[in-house]
């Protein structure tokens, strides 16, 4: 066998099937299931696509260095550009963190359960996983996750705010006293759902050289097929992370669509504020009217989590498969057997969701 040892031991990330895109042309698919964004992009990306498309140099690699997309990027979080870069997606700059952080032999901590993407790529390398879960609630004890760090002396800690897949978001002010204490660890801090919680970590990359941001496109900006992200962290961590980074590998329609993207906040805005509203009267709503069959969970994120009893799950999720409805089973996850999670869109969309669930229950 010639496969490195450590992707011989690695499990691999548990991919669920999109069994939306058999009804790509069907508009009247409701996909719930990957927390994708509801709507289409702002049409400012359309357009500028579309001129890519007959205008552009699709015959040169990409932009290596597209100081517009930089600049743009630290507009939007208020931060310099040396504090900053862009990637193919949050999930490559996970890889190149592991890549320039980690050796083979040293521990990394995740905050569960959570998206699994990082501790597949932590191990491939040779890390060794210790995990912390959350209570039954899903909230984080810190003192208890301080006391583990101090114990098991984790090279990296990764935590997901708000988290995913429980919504659950974590106190900035707990964050940094970890981050300050425990200044010899890494703290990479999640941030795909930011833009529904407002609750961010990336002043602190002014203050702390342990800490990276990572953000995506993929949620708020709908821009998931495109594959962009971007990391906020100290200088010195970004330059590091550029040594071994491949800046071709950005695709040059990724790099056009997020500056599109970025040039239109206020459609961006106008999504959030609908998904949030949508969010917050589903939880409400389920939770008055469900009889305790199904408990949704409240969320930071464009999404919920729904607990349902294991006797009904099997038979509501294939009801709304056969209404042309998709959301995530959380079987497969420790202690989440009887989970669920939706994806928000808007109140339109989500009011044709409530309506089969009260079917269903019915």
């Amino acid at each position: 066998m010639f496969v490195n040892k450590y992707v011989k031991r690695t499990r691999p990330y548990p991919l669920v099937t999109h069994l939306a895109w058999k009804f790509v042309e069907d508009k009247s698919v409701l996909k719930l299931d990957w927390n994708e964004a509801t709507i289409p992009p702002s049409p400012k990306v359309s357009h500028a696509l579309s001129h890519l498309v007959q205008e552009g140099r699709l015959n040169w690699y990409p932009d290596v260095n597209n100081c517009e997309l930089r600049a743009s990027i630290a507009r939007y979080v208020s931060l310099p550009e040396a504090n900053l870069q862009y990637y193919a997606s949050s999930d490559s700059l996970h890889e190149y963190i592991v890549r320039a952080f980690i050796e083979p032999g040293d521990r990394i901590m995740v905050v569960s359960p959570t998206y699994d993407n990082f501790r597949a790529s932590a191990e491939s390398l040779g890390a060794l996983v210790d995990y912390f879960y959350l209570n039954e609630k899903f909230e984080l004890d810190y003192q208890s996750l301080a006391d583990q760090i101090q114990v098991l002396e984790p090279k990296l800690v990764y935590l997901c705010n708000p988290n995913n897949p429980t919504g659950t978001v974590l106190s900035i002010d707990d964050i940094q006293k970890l981050i300050s204490d425990f200044k010899e660890v890494l703290f990479l801090v999640d941030e795909a759902y930011f833009e529904f919680c407002d609750v961010t970590c990336a002043p602190l990359v002014l203050e702390f050289n342990n800490l990276i941001v990572s953000r995506t496109f993929s949620k708020a900006f709908a821009l998931a097929s495109l594959r962009i992200g971007y990391a906020i962290s100290a200088a010195v961590n970004i330059s590091f992370l550029d040594r071994i980074r491949n800046p071709k590998n950005i695709n040059l329609f990724a790099q056009v669509a997020a500056i599109a993207a970025l040039s239109d906040t206020e459609y961006t805005a106008k999504y959030v504020a609908e998904v949030r509203g949508a969010r917050d009267s589903l939880v409400a709503e389920i939770n008055q009217h469900s009889a305790g069959n199904i408990v949704a969970h409240s969320s930071g994120g464009n999404f919920i989590l729904l607990r349902i009893d294991q006797s009904l799950k099997s038979n509501f999720i294939s009801f709304l498969e056969d209404e042309k409805i998709f959301i995530r089973n959380y079987s497969h996850v420790r202690g989440m057997e009887d989970f669920v999670r939706v994806t928000v869109g808007t109140r339109d969309q989500m009011q044709r969701f409530r309506g089969r669930l009260f079917q269903f229950l019915e």
